[in-house]
């Protein structure tokens, strides 16, 4: 992702269709696990689409970030994003931790259109 753009990011859950229902949760997070930058994405803010091929669904979550999201992550390290979801019976869930990498951007603030 380039720092301070509106990034679409998309994530792929193999095997699973999230659209039954299930609490999801997207949350990235970049630094010491002590004191990390953190931000966290929920159904209302995802995309969220299913495709069926050879009787297996695989879930499909698309997010938005806001030119001042994309900013809070630094250049030095990548940020991890992760998916959880737990369904009315209680059954939790996660995926894998996978790395996004964070790339500079030259025009470094927040601009608006008609600026």
């Amino acid at each position: 992702m380039i720092r301070y753009t509106t990034p679409s990011i998309t994530l792929l859950v193999e095997d699973m269709d999230l659209t039954q229902g299930q609490d999801i949760y997207v949350s990235l997070e970049q630094g010491p696990e002590a004191n990390p930058i953190s931000l966290e994405k929920r159904e209302a803010d995802l995309t969220i689409t299913t495709e069926t091929h050879d009787l297996i669904t695989d879930t499909s979550l698309v997010m938005v970030l806001s030119q001042e999201e994309s900013a809070m992550f630094d250049l030095n390290a990548a940020v991890k994003v992760q998916v959880n979801w737990i369904d009315a019976s209680g059954i939790r869930q996660a995926t894998e931790i996978r790395n996004i990498p964070v790339f500079r951007n030259l025009l470094d603030r927040v601009i608006g259109y008609g600026d």
